[in-house]
Formats: structure tokens, C-alpha cells, sequence
């Protein structure tokens, strides 16, 4: 068991900042702050689970015994990860949820949801690979992890602080690296959303934050890591949001990630997730998937134009490879014959245009 205390009574937990300001526009009045944290903290053992219980304007669809998360754009309705409910009830969670809507999309889901929605006359497409690291285990010697030692004694010798933090200690820091950050990407107009959770510019229970501290004192670099749980236990983290200045040395973030994962190992968390890896290994040999879908996917990954002008997948892929982690499958299910629109919706609905 981890040595943390674990998850705070409900009433203690707060809103984020982006949740508060969007209170009224999340249309979840049938599911409650206190029930998504139960939930939350009962069955949230993916990568994306707390994004989908606490990420401004989202809808939700459930009751006291479990929901699922979605958001509409354009006609479509786009159900966001896997449900935050028991494996038992899950089939029936989803039927529910079919008989109301009946042609949604659902992103990121794991191999259970997909089989569901499978027998359901979905298909399911791979849409790329999650990677997480067993902590009790892992090490850090060997030549694979020899660019994770370097970077740690490089920032040491020249005298940066890997340090754990607050974003009330740093707000103005956290907001000045955070907007140059966004200004080197190809979406720069506003934060991404719904397949990444908003930065938050408050504090929140259990969301941990590790920064990386000039000589000078200049913040530099930082990376946050959201909590998961299991039958009310903190069990692990998964890496969320990872910003720095572009003139901040490229080894702040390895530097980062290594001291992070120490720490969480001398609390014995189980579990470290690294996030979705878009469109890597795409194989669809499990499922009946939509075969446009299959080779687009395939042929957008390896594309140099695409991954030097739009987006970075090779380079997502190659970064978590790196740890020597464990990888397991991700999808996207959908009843349509035709996913070109819904696909560009999607990208709308996530800020990318």
C-alpha cells in the first residue's frame, strides 16, 4: 500500500479552477462532485481517470454506481475513456447508455470496454499503446537507462533543484513557462482538451508536481502527475502534463520523471503510467476494425511530413519506449461505416482547429 494517507474525505475535495469556472456548463447535475470522486476513487485505475471525473465540460451518464464521460460536437457524441464503474456493471452501463444515444464514439478505451461494444456491432480500431512502468521492480541501471542517469547528473553538476511543489507556491512561474511552452506548438491558440485534461492553476488532492529549479531560481521545467486509485487505495500515477521554456536544457524533463519515480517507489506506489502513445503499433488483430481508419492511422504515423508539420507521433513514441515499460492495446470504437468526419469533429471538439 502506498505510504501516502490516500484520497481525502469527498466534501474535502474541490473542484479545479477550469472546473469552477465551467461549473454550469458541464450538464452533470445527475452525477454528483461527490459521487464522480467515489467512483473515482473505487474503480479510477487508468490513465484517464481522472481526466473523465473531473475535466470542465464534460457530460456525464450514470448514477451513484458508476458513470461514463462524454462530449458533443457537430451532431456527434464522443464518450471520453472507459466507464468509472465496476467490471460487473459495465455491460449494463453501456447498454444504458446506447439506448439514448445511438451511434456515439468512444475514445480510448481498453480491451474490456472494447469487447463490450464489440458485441454491441461496434468495431474497434487500435488507435495506439499506453505505457506503464511496475515500480517495485524497476531499475534504473543498464545501458537502456543510462539517458535517465545522465540527465539527472547533468542537471545536478550544474546546479538545478528537481523540487515537489505547489501551484500556489509557483502560479505565476507555473503560467509564464506554460504559455511559452504552448507558443513552440502547433496548436497554440488554447489549451488542448478532452483527450488531455486543461491545466489547472490550482492545487488539488493527490495531483502531485515536480519542477525543475534554474541555479538562479528560475522555474524551467515541471511535470504533473495525476492520481489513481482502487478500492479507495492510491495505487499510482500517470504522467499528465509536462511543460518547459524553450531555452531550458532537454534533459530538465528526463531529470524530472527519474527523481519522480523515486520518490513514488520509496512510497511504494505500484504504478506509473507514461499516457497514450497516438497511433503506435496500430495492428487491429484482435477486433473487426474499420479498415480506412486502420491504414490512415498506420500510414499518419510514419508519415515525416505529417509528424514534422502537424504532430509529433514518432517522437511520442520513441520518448516512452525509452523507460522499457509495460504496453497494452488502446481503442476506438464506432458504429459508422465512415469515420473521416467524425474523426475531424473530434479534432475540433479536442481545440485542434
Amino acid at each position: 500500500m502506498c505510504a501516502r494517507s490516500g484520497p481525502p474525505p469527498v466534501d474535502q475535495r474541490l473542484p479545479s479552477y477550469w472546473a469552477t469556472r465551467h461549473l454550469s456548463e458541464n450538464g452533470c447535475a445527475a452525477i454528483s462532485l461527490a459521487d464522480r470522486t467515489r467512483a473515482l476513487q473505487s474503480w479510477g485505475n487508468f490513465s484517464l481517470a481522472y481526466s473523465v471525473a473531473y475535466q470542465p465540460k464534460l457530460e456525464y451518464f450514470g448514477d451513484a454506481n458508476g458513470f461514463l464521460a462524454y462530449g458533443r460536437r457537430g451532431g456527434y457524441t464522443f464518450v471520453l475513456g472507459d466507464p468509472l464503474c465496476s467490471e460487473e456493471d459495465k455491460a449494463d452501463l453501456l447498454r444504458r447508455f446506447l439506448a439514448k444515444f445511438w451511434s456515439p464514439s468512444f475514445v480510448q478505451i481498453s480491451e474490456s470496454t472494447a469487447r463490450c461494444l464489440g458485441a454491441q456491432g461496434f468495431k474497434i480500431n487500435e488507435i495506439g499503446i499506453d505505457t506503464w512502468l511496475e515500480l517495485s521492480g524497476y531499475s534504473f541501471a543498464g545501458k537502456d537507462k543510462e539517458w535517465l542517469r545522465y540527465a539527472d547528473n547533468w542537471i545536478t553538476k550544474r546546479g538545478y533543484r528537481i523540487e515537489e511543489g505547489t501551484i500556489a507556491d509557483r502560479e505565476a512561474e507555473v503560467l509564464n513557462v506554460s504559455e511559452r511552452w504552448r507558443r513552440t506548438r502547433t496548436i497554440s491558440r488554447k489549451e488542448v482538451r478532452f483527450l488531455n485534461r486543461p491545466i489547472p492553476m490550482t492545487d488539488e488532492p493527490d495531483v502531485r508536481r515536480f519542477f525543475c529549479v534554474s541555479p538562479a531560481g528560475r522555474l524551467e521545467a515541471f511535470v504533473f502527475f495525476d492520481p489513481l486509485y482502487e478500492d479507495g487505495r492510491l495505487t499510482g500515477y500517470v504522467t499528465c502534463i509536462k511543460r518547459r521554456i524553450p531555452e531550458s536544457s532537454t534533459y530538465a524533463e528526463a531529470a524530472i520523471m527519474k527523481r519522480a519515480i523515486e520518490t513514488f517507489q520509496r512510497e511504494n506506489v505500484s504504478r506509473l503510467w507514461l499516457g497514450l502513445s497516438p497511433l503506435a503499433n496500430i495492428e487491429d488483430r484482435i477486433f473487426r476494425p474499420s479498415r480506412g481508419l486502420h491504414w490512415v492511422g498506420r500510414y499518419l504515423h510514419r508519415a515525416a511530413w505529417f509528424n514534422r508539420l502537424c504532430y509529433n507521433f514518432q517522437g511520442h513514441t520513441h520518448y516512452k519506449k525509452r523507460f522499457r515499460g509495460n504496453e497494452v492495446k488502446m481503442y476506438y470504437a464506432s458504429r459508422s461505416p465512415n469515420n473521416t468526419l467524425r474523426i475531424l469533429t473530434l479534432c475540433s471538439l479536442c481545440g485542434a482547429f
